[in-house]
């Protein structure tokens, strides 16, 4: 008897337990006797890619109803879901998915009813893709159709019981070829050429444009906000361009055959003020509806500026400029092979036309020793325009000496050239002159790597002032003998001498530099930073070559101020990529001055370009 009823408890535990849970049964296992229930096929997240050309598009899913008494009747609804069930799903899926408007897809049915014996149902969903793509081109947000299913009847599993379609284009996008470029505003119109790309992928495959459509320029919303950044993240001070300043023209238009094109639009320089603009641009509407225009930004940095070199037809070494009655500027040259001491003339100090030359046949000096004009330095005194300037020879130092000739023009003719500074009274390699007037004295400074000197010149400023005895009433060393090419400028309390330091002349293996001293006497002594003496050829960097686009840069002109008071620098530099062949170029730069007074050009090296100088006549 104790073994029977053993065998009929246990047989009794078998069969509780085969009426249990059904979590850990199979779905579809035949045997699972779990109670009835209702699930969707697929469920969950679908992420489904069509075309944005396509007319129609359907995805079919199923209703199942699944376990013990599977073959019974029931019925079933198909909703949306809400925006906070949605927002509920994206906070948690950290997505960022929006609800398709209900008008732009449908169901076959959102009432199920199974009858009895049936326990399958199959149900689709239909939309335009193309009408759904305008949506999404509009708006520009992931959009999914987000459905559940429900029944008051039938137990509903809430795992198996959602379905969200996450629905992707297979479009086209045009966007800009170049996230930013420079834009030179030395006319009254400038036209700017702006790239865009088309983009079209068909079945991962790129594919050639098929269209004739324009897309649009336009300037962001927020394009204040964007050059705000632009400044904060690069450390600019940019300011947005007016809209007075700038056309966006038509846009770019792309033909058939076409996957890369550019449009023009204009930028205005009246009433435009000489500092750095910003302007952000991005493409705007298309007029093919079925591509997209990327939202990128291509940032245009505009200003009134200029390109360096500023003179490129010709070699002009030792610049000298002199701003003349007639309100232009004249920039003379150390002589070339073909021209004796050039000379340009510019209202800007910016674009220059080349007048001619300062000499000729006719106006050749009678001069004994070198024979080459060099380093010129012009100045307007007593009513003429006196003309000084080196009467050199390479490798001549003991026959090279500064001249000096007068015109009344500021291109002469320059006559009665004569000796100023010669090798009897001042030794060798006296050149590279710089007059300096002050207290109604006139001084020159001059020498190259045989020490800078000083002397006085008589009020005519054509001879050297002499003592009773014959001799130099002035003879004062300031620098030691690793300088030539020296100017002063006085600003504040200090005079500043710039002169330029290492080799001048082998195209592109020159080491010039412009480096300077200063001091609070015009005679001296001129120092560094450390209160170094120049004589003991100590110095501070001003400009040197970058090695790779600008070499040898130095032999300044005198410094410039503009008439809102900015300091500039008129030199010479080889350009590296044509090999030094065309010459030494003539450049400009902005003088900067650090907190402690110290002068310097940005970076110490050439500018590629900068605004440009104002002058209000």
């Amino acid at each position: 008897m104790s073994a029977h009823r053993f065998i009929y408890m246990l047989a009794g535990i078998l069969l509780l337990l085969s009426c249990g849970s059904d979590n850990n049964a199979p779905i579809d296992d035949p045997g699972n006797t779990t109670n009835h229930y209702l699930q969707l096929q697929p469920n969950g997240l679908n992420a489904i890619k069509v075309s944005c050309t396509e007319e129609n598009f359907v995805f079919p899913f199923q209703i199942k109803a699944v376990g013990n008494g599977s073959n019974q009747g029931g019925e079933a609804q198909i909703n949306s879901w809400s925006e906070d069930e949605l927002k509920a799903y994206n906070n948690k899926e950290k997505t960022s998915y929006v609800l398709l408007p209900s008008s732009l897809y449908s169901l076959t049915s959102t009432e199920v009813s199974f009858k009895e014996g049936i326990s399958t149902m199959d149900v689709e969903v239909k939309f335009n893709p193309s009408k759904v793509f305008a949506e999404f081109r509009e708006k520009t947000v992931e959009y999914v159709i987000a459905l559940k299913l429900s029944s008051d009847k039938i137990q509903v599993r809430d795992s198996q019981s959602r379905i969200l379609l996450s629905i992707s284009f297979d479009y086209p996008t045009v966007g800009l070829a170049a996230s930013a470029a420079e834009v030179s505003v030395n006319k009254d119109l400038i036209p700017v050429s702006i790239g865009a790309t088309l983009d079209y992928t068909v079945d991962g495959v790129s594919t050639t444009n098929p269209w004739d459509f324009v897309c649009s320029f336009a300037v962001p919303s927020n394009a204040e906000e964007l050059v705000a950044e632009y400044n904060k993240v690069y450390k600019t001070s940019y300011q947005l361009l007016p809209v007075s300043n700038y056309d966006l023209g038509e846009g770019v238009t792309f033909k058939a055959g076409e996957n890369q094109a550019n449009g023009e639009i204009t930028i205005k320089r009246e009433g435009m003020a000489v500092v750095n603009y910003l302007l952000p641009l991005q493409l705007g509407h298309c007029s093919n509806e079925s591509i997209i225009c990327r939202d990128e930004v291509c940032y245009l940095r505009v200003g009134r500026t200029y390109t360096n070199p500023i003179i490129s037809d010709k070699s002009v070494p030792d610049p000298s400029v002199i701003r003349a009655n007639d309100g232009y500027f004249y920039l003379y040259a150390t002589q070339t092979k073909t021209y004796w001491m050039p000379v340009y003339r510019s209202k800007d100090l910016v674009n220059w036309e080349y007048q001619g030359t300062a000499f000729n046949k006719a106006t050749e000096p009678d001069l004994p020793g070198g024979g080459a004009f060099w380093a010129p330095e012009i100045r307007f005194l007593n009513g003429k325009y006196v003309l000084y300037y080196s009467w050199a020879k390479m490798n001549g130092a003991d026959i090279s000496y500064t001249a000096v000739a007068v015109g009344d023009t500021p291109m002469g003719p320059f006559l009665d050239s004569k000796e100023l500074i010669g090798n009897k009274e001042f030794g060798s390699n006296c050149i590279d002159q710089f007059y300096y007037e002050e207290d109604g004295k006139k001084y020159m400074f001059f020498g190259s790597f045989k020490g800078i000197y000083v002397t006085e010149l008589e009020d005519d400023g054509l001879t050297v002032k002499l003592g009773h005895d014959g001799k130099p009433t002035l003879k004062k060393q300031v620098c030691g003998d690793a300088f030539e090419g020296t100017n002063i400028y006085k600003k504040g309390k200090y005079y500043y001498l710039f002169a330029s330091i290492g080799s001048c002349c082998n195209g592109v293996n020159a080491s010039y530099q412009v480096v300077v001293g200063r001091s609070e006497n015009l005679l001296g002594p001129y120092v560094d930073k450390d209160g170094k003496d120049m004589l003991k050829n100590n110095w501070e960097l001003v400009l040197e070559g970058d090695g790779q686009k600008w070499i040898g840069p130095g032999h300044n002109s005198i410094i410039i101020q503009d008439d809102e008071g900015t300091d500039w620098m008129i030199y010479h530099s080889y350009l590296k990529k044509d090999g030094g062949v065309g010459g030494r170029l003539g450049m400009l730069d902005r003088v900067l001055w650090t907190d402690d007074g110290w002068p310097y050009i940005r970076n110490c090296i050439p500018s590629n370009s900068e605004l440009i100088p104002v002058f209000y006549n």
